[in-house]
């Protein structure tokens, strides 16, 4: 029982540490690959101990989006539909729905006002058991320090709808809580 719940967390972790070692040792600047394109993805994996219906809910549902990812979500939840996400002090990212197929797969635009392009992100759900498997993939980055960027923000944003899903806590909360700082006081020798 312990190894199913600590699989999703060392998947996540297994896979930062993978893409890191990866990624180390590349040149700053993108070799000239002549008329060649380039485009690097990256697919993550968490699983999450609740029924795949349930989980489509926080991915295409307005109200529940805002209970794990950006501070404000609409999103018509349709092929073709549009959406709007926006985090506090943040430019929002908009974009349109690729795919929709209720309780299994969604996919849709991302350009951040920041990005170097727009990229595509792909939910799609595979029950396993009691568990749902939950798989991003987010692909067509020019760059490797855009994919990098990208992965670092999916890893935790997977793990904050796991925990929201399973624990009932936000772990956005906890990260913009500053430390608390502990006074040490040494006693004259």
């Amino acid at each position: 029982m312990i190894s199913k719940l600590l699989t999703p967390i060392l998947l996540l972790g297994a896979l930062t540490h993978a893409h890191a070692q990866q990624h180390t040792g590349r040149p700053t600047k993108p070799p000239d690959t002549g008329p060649v394109t380039v485009a690097r993805s990256a697919t993550l994996q968490v699983f999450v101990a609740s029924d795949a219906v349930s989980i489509f809910g926080y991915l295409s549902d307005q109200g529940k989006l805002t209970a794990w990812f950006a501070d404000q979500a609409i999103l018509e939840p349709r092929f073709g539909g549009k959406y709007h996400l926006r985090w506090k002090n943040e430019e929002p990212v908009d974009g349109v729905v690729t795919e929709f197929s209720a309780a299994n797969t969604l996919a849709y635009t991302w350009k951040h006002p920041s990005d170097d392009a727009e990229t595509q992100v792909r939910f799609k759900l595979s029950p396993q058991g009691e568990h749902t498997l939950v798989q991003l993939e987010h692909q067509g980055f020019p760059t490797a320090a855009g994919l990098d960027k990208a992965v670092t923000f999916w890893v935790f944003y997977l793990k904050n709808l796991k925990s929201v899903i399973e624990d009932h806590e936000d772990l956005r909360q906890a990260a913009a809580k500053p430390p608390v700082r502990t006074l040490v006081h040494s006693r004259p020798k």
